[in-house]
């Protein structure tokens, strides 16, 4: 009975998962193509050097706009080393780090000569690290495409236990973890969270690379796995 009653939930969410996994890969491979066409074209973009010659990036954006998948093939591929601000603020059983905790470990981060720092969390040291980066991403995507990029990394981690901050266990995930406040953080991001921030961005991004990216998929095209970095 138990078997039948995991069938139950497991099966439509792990459907969901497909559906949303599989329109994922066709519209990141249509990307590809339109890049690959355009590329031979016109030659490498100014984004594209500007990314490969940094040494202190931040990619910023809504939850589920495709900032950590983005942040850890960038540190692949620059072997930058990567911070996720939610590994600094999660820890165990989704408990929050103290603002000193936090603070304190992000300092030390910033204090280094290289990094890339991935996590929106304007409230705190935003300032610091765009004025402390070199490069400067934003994720800057519809509603709809970071509201399924929320779905999408619930699922997998509560049906694979992936894309979880360091030290959360298999055994804290749940599918009620999405709680309703976060899901309307989330569909509230571009009316009432990026009018804040952007400002900033705009200031400190005159003075430093600024890469504005309307989608997650126009990220892909320079995630190639042969990705190699040009003299």
């Amino acid at each position: 009975m138990d078997s039948v009653k995991y069938a139950i939930v497991f099966l439509p969410l792990f459907l969901l998962y497909l559906l949303l996994k599989g329109g994922a890969l066709a519209v990141g491979l249509l990307y590809r193509l339109i890049y690959s066409i355009s590329t031979l074209r016109a030659g490498q973009s100014d984004d594209l050097l500007a990314v490969q010659h940094a040494k202190r990036i931040i990619v910023i954006g809504s939850p589920g706009s495709g900032k950590t998948f983005l942040a850890k093939r960038l540190s692949m591929w620059t072997h930058l080393p990567y911070t996720s601000l939610d590994d600094l603020y999660w820890g165990p059983e989704w408990k929050r780090s103290t603002d000193k905790q936090f603070h304190k470990q992000l300092g030390e981060v910033l204090q280094r000569e290289e990094w890339i720092i991935e996590g929106n969390y304007h409230e705190r040291y935003f300032t610091e690290r765009l004025q402390r980066s070199d490069t400067i991403i934003v994720m800057d995507v519809s509603t709809i495409e970071a509201i399924s990029g929320v779905i999408t990394r619930s699922l997998n981690r509560f049906l694979f236990s992936k894309e979880l901050p360091t030290g959360i266990e298999r055994e804290a995930v749940r599918i009620w973890d999405i709680s309703p406040r976060f899901v309307r953080f989330v569909l509230g991001f571009r009316r009432r969270i990026r009018p804040k921030i952007w400002p900033l961005i705009l200031q400190y991004g005159n003075e430093r690379n600024l890469i504005i990216l309307k989608s997650k998929y126009c990220s892909c095209p320079w995630m190639s796995p042969d990705r190699q970095l040009s003299p």
